[in-house]
């Protein structure tokens, strides 16, 4: 676990996808009544829940992504009481009992601390991100994605060089689905979603896949983001 702002942690982990290792990252913010919320957890071990513990009670575990599911029922059985938000398709992967989807409409249970917009329009991902207003950081599953420059060596780098990459995977992007046109269904909606993103005044980007994003993020989000604004 690492601090990176007040009552902010993240822990860094990895997975193997395809013959490579996919970079993943939780983040952990301590809400103002004390109890910890957990954004696109990674995989539990007795000594990260050790320091999950130490931090405060976990109330809530999100999984803000259809694709980031991986661990979550682990989590879940490992703190029955607290409150899974997922997105709309996970709970057809992952047998839970305790949950809410995020979704337009839904009620912000966290007022003080974060704000969050929903995805519109693209079904493939029913992504929610958000923003901790404490210190002003923008947390995404796989909108905005931020992988480094080297290449690894064996197979990884050959995976990632003729397949990964070519198909978007590099440097800072936003998910490769999203340049796909018919990804998303409604463009109108899918404008003011990220509008209201681009409202918020963050100055960091906590990413879930690769490198987090503390210089310029205002500007990297709307260079990255002025494709869908056109």
């Amino acid at each position: 676990m690492q601090k990176i702002g007040d009552d902010l942690w993240v822990h860094d982990d990895s997975m193997k996808l395809a013959g490579t290792k996919l970079g993943l990252r939780m983040t952990v913010v301590k809400l103002t009544d004390g109890s910890l919320w957990l954004h696109s957890v990674t995989a539990l071990s007795p000594e990260l829940k050790q320091e999950i513990d130490q931090l405060g009670k976990v109330k809530y575990i999100v999984a803000a992504n259809n694709a980031h599911n991986t661990w979550l029922q682990d989590w879940c059985e490992a703190y029955p009481e607290a409150d899974a938000y997922v997105s709309a398709g996970i709970p057809r992967k992952v047998p839970l009992s305790n949950y809410h989807i995020l979704r337009d409409g839904l009620e912000n249970a966290w007022p003080e601390d974060l704000d969050w917009e929903y995805m519109p329009a693209v079904p493939f991902f029913n992504e929610t991100v958000f923003f901790h207003k404490k210190t002003r950081s923008l947390i995404v599953t796989d909108l905005i994605q931020n992988y480094p420059d080297e290449v690894p060596t064996g197979l990884a780098g050959v995976m990632t060089k003729y397949i990964f990459q070519p198909i978007g995977f590099k440097g800072t992007c936003v998910a490769p689905p999203l340049k796909m046109g018919f990804m998303i269904k409604d463009k109108p909606k899918f404008t003011e979603f990220i509008r209201s993103v681009q409202g918020w005044d963050f100055e960091r980007i906590i990413v879930t896949h690769g490198d987090i994003i503390e210089e310029n993020a205002k500007s990297v989000f709307t260079d990255l983001c002025v494709r869908f604004l056109k």
